[in-house]
């Protein structure tokens, strides 16, 4: 079962666009080492559709590499590509590798009928040992799931489902029809936003951007739910929402990384044509201040970087 609180880790990059494999393990670490339990790899937020499969295939190593430097850490591949093959060769490499899933989003840019989709998943399901995933991100993929797709699509042995937009009426629906009918089936949120709600129910695991810059708070909300203290867990999730509209100003990416810059790490760059603003830019000041608030919040000492980057 897949538990606790996930990162859609961003994938770090140099000033040319070059993969930056060193920086990208280092961030991974210092989340671990902040109560990650997991990642989901080369999705929206690690520039998945920006970059090639030889450099997916890179950051999936680079993943098994440092989770395996720690103790029950889940590595989630996110395969998803805008056709077929390419997804199944990724799939393959990220199960050779020793991922613990793979997850995918619908074959995006084109509108496919579900018929299509549905057949999309059948190959990566059989071209796999490990248990598969489908992503539920109808932004990005111009397809959204219904209850129907997913029944289907469990009798051909999906694992689970990452939902992203978090329809209540949608996410409800798929998780006490698996549980009534006895279905080996996990969902999973694809944002901390609903987190205290959905646990209740009975769902135990989000995938948090906000642990791409602040792991601290999120691994505050979610070990304090898991260990029964309901009034912290209530002034964490409050903390995070706080932290989470006041950081959607921007794409979530550049945002994450310009997260870490205001705390002093090396953010390192997206790859274009993403980009950061000028680190005299005093936003990064204002996110370090918004930042350090919420850390005082909760009785959490914010630990400050040494890099020199933002002025």
């Amino acid at each position: 079962m897949i538990r606790g609180s996930i990162v859609p880790n961003i994938t770090f990059f140099d000033s040319r666009g070059n993969l930056d494999t060193d920086r990208t393990k280092w961030h991974m670490r210092w989340m671990f080492e902040r109560g990650l339990d997991g990642l989901f790899l080369t999705g929206s937020y690690g520039a998945g559709p920006l970059m090639t499969n030889e450099e997916r295939i890179e950051v999936f190593r680079a993943a098994r590499e440092v989770a395996s430097e720690f103790t029950d850490k889940t590595m989630i591949p996110h395969v998803g590509c805008v056709d077929t093959k390419s997804t199944v060769e990724l799939a393959k490499a990220a199960d050779e590798i020793g991922a613990d899933g793979v997850a995918a989003v619908p074959p995006f840019y084109y509108k496919h009928s579900e018929d299509l989709v549905i057949a999309f998943y059948r190959e990566i399901i059989e071209s796999v040992d490990t248990p598969v995933y489908a992503y539920n991100n109808p932004a990005t993929s111009r397809f959204t799931f219904t209850l129907g797709a997913i029944q289907k699509l469990q009798q051909m042995g999906l694992a689970g489902i990452k939902d992203s937009p978090l329809d209540v009426g949608f996410v409800s629906t798929v998780y006490l029809d698996a549980k009534i009918n006895n279905k080996d089936f996990e969902v999973i949120l694809g944002t901390s936003n609903g987190w205290f709600p959905f646990y209740h129910m009975g769902i135990r695991a989000t995938i948090a951007g906000m642990n791409n810059w602040a792991p601290e708070i999120i691994t505050a909300m979610v070990q304090r739910t898991f260990d029964g203290d309901l009034e912290g867990a209530e002034r964490a999730y409050l903390v995070m929402m706080d932290l989470s509209r006041k950081m959607h100003f921007t794409d979530s990416t550049i945002a994450s990384h310009m997260g870490l810059y205001a705390r002093g790490f090396d953010g390192g760059f997206p790859r274009k044509p993403m980009l950061l603003p000028p680190f005299d830019e005093p936003k990064y000041r204002e996110i370090r201040g918004i930042l350090r608030k919420g850390f005082d919040e909760l009785g959490i000492e914010m630990e400050i970087g040494d890099d020199r980057t933002v002025g």
